[in-house]
């Protein structure tokens, strides 16, 4: 081959490259970066991006355990924002300096229990708003058998 062979397969190379990455069905998905002082709000690809990118995160479903049963997100803690007593013991229990995800049925209550934690002294809080909004094909729910 000469050389003006070798540059247009270098180009069609280029260009065929170019095409395919555009092509790519998955965006990068940019998480916000928490602070100590607020809490950050989350929509449903985000939630899974900052649960896939961290060894160890925090999920809290924070409704009552009955809705919690009818479909929570998968490996999330049940841990009801209405019951202070519960709510008092078991966020007690957890590292505030871990990353910590929540979610209800609505986002006004979802920001009640992140708005709690950061009183906490909790300093990675992330809300993502009510389960029944988020894109089915980010975060999985799952429902307890039996």
């Amino acid at each position: 081959m000469n050389s003006l062979e070798v540059l247009l397969c270098a180009i069609a190379i280029l260009i065929a490259a170019v095409f395919l990455a555009g092509c790519s069905s998955e965006e990068a998905v940019t998480v916000p970066r928490a602070s100590a002082e607020q809490v950050t709000v989350l929509d449903s690809a985000q939630g899974k991006a900052l649960i896939d990118a961290e060894k160890k995160v925090v999920v809290i479903d924070a409704r009552p355990r009955g809705e919690y049963m009818s479909g929570h997100l998968v490996g999330a803690q049940s841990i009801d924002v209405t019951d202070a007593a519960a709510w008092n013991f078991r966020t007690s229990g957890l590292d505030p300096d871990l990353p910590t995800v929540l979610y209800c049925s609505a986002a006004p209550c979802s920001q009640q229990a992140a708005e709690k934690l950061l009183a906490l002294g909790f300093t990675q809080v992330y809300d993502l708003g009510g389960i029944w909004d988020w894109n089915p094909k980010d975060l999985s729910v799952e429902k307890p058998e039996g």
